[in-house]
């Protein structure tokens, strides 16, 4: 069924409640300052450290991004009741990570917003998701200034973006404070009613469903999709290793092939004839043929005249006498 009426849509959001899966959960953002002095005025929904939420999780790369799902040891333990410790212990760095320990800080936040008419945007419901130390800092400042929601605090982000190093600053701002009234953000914390933080911020699944994605490289049945950008964001699969910043890839770009383009028919030009083109003699020099050989008569010699006798003269050498010799 695609229809239905205001009724039903009431009755499902009642039982949602009823099953601790209130649908607040995808109206509430992240916490996220983008680069090193970004600040944010905040108001922190804790009272106490009972207040705080804490979770084991992995990070794990699945469908080209990364993904938290709980961790399935107990406390302190890396053992092999968790099917994806044991993964990460033979591949420390593959797609599985190390069980991180987080805690999930539910607040109202406030940012910095030169458009805004009082240069901050309106107060919206967030979740802060920090390593688990992270506490110590907060279980001070309830000892220093009691219930957290009775006062704003000033969130400053130490480090540029894509800096693994950040850290973050937390101050808690006077009552009487000349820029920063306790009106900003009002104590109004009902938009975290019935919120369920493993329906939130990472995925929460059975060892059976650990086991069929460790085999098969997918949850079964999965439709839960945690929204969260800076846990979500693309990166190749080549390269999920944890601790490497999500990287977008961008697909090899393919030509589109154009459709064939109907050519509308041209219509022939008439004819037109042409008169005849008078051939125009060639008037370029030709060059000048050699002049021919006239062969002349036969000179007839001149008369030769009798010869003259001359005494004869004997000019032959004598003969020699060789006999005696051997040759």
């Amino acid at each position: 069924m695609s229809q239905f009426n205001y009724n039903d849509y009431q009755n499902v959001v009642a039982q949602a409640e009823a099953n601790g899966n209130s649908s607040n959960s995808t109206k509430i953002g992240y916490f996220k300052l983008k680069d090193d002095g970004d600040i944010a005025i905040a108001r922190l929904n804790i009272g106490s450290t009972d207040d705080l939420m804490f979770a084991s999780v992995h990070t794990i790369g699945i469908n080209g991004k990364w993904i938290k799902v709980n961790c399935l040891n107990p406390l302190g333990s890396y053992g092999s009741t968790c099917a994806l410790c044991t993964a990460n212990a033979s591949n420390p760095k593959g797609s599985i990570s190390k069980a991180a320990k987080k805690v999930f800080i539910p607040m109202l936040v406030s940012y910095r917003d030169a458009q805004s008419a009082t240069g901050y945007t309106q107060a919206a419901p967030v979740i802060w998701d920090r390593p688990a130390a992270f506490s110590r800092e907060l279980a001070n400042k309830l000892m220093a200034s009691g219930d957290l929601r009775n006062t704003l605090v000033l969130i400053t982000r130490n480090g540029k973006a894509g800096d693994m190093q950040t850290t973050y600053s937390m101050d808690i701002l006077p009552a009487n404070h000349p820029v920063f009234k306790p009106e900003m953000i009002p104590t109004d914390f009902s938009a975290f009613q019935g919120f369920n933080i493993a329906k939130h911020s990472y995925w929460e699944k059975t060892p059976e469903e650990i086991n069929t994605f460790l085999t098969t490289g997918k949850f079964p049945g999965d439709i839960q999709q945690p929204q969260n950008d800076a846990v979500q964001g693309a990166i190749p699969q080549a390269a999920m290793n944890y601790g490497t910043p999500p990287v977008t890839t961008t697909p090899a770009y393919v030509t589109p092939t154009p459709a064939p383009v109907q050519a509308a028919p041209v219509a022939a030009n008439p004819v037109v004839p042409v008169a005849p083109v008078t051939q125009i003699p060639n008037t370029t020099a030709m060059p000048t043929p050699p002049a021919p050989i006239v062969e002349s008569a036969p000179v007839a010699p001149p008369p030769v005249s009798a010869p003259v006798s001359a005494p004869v003269v004997n000019t032959e050498a004598p003969a020699r006498n060789f006999s005696g010799f051997s040759f």
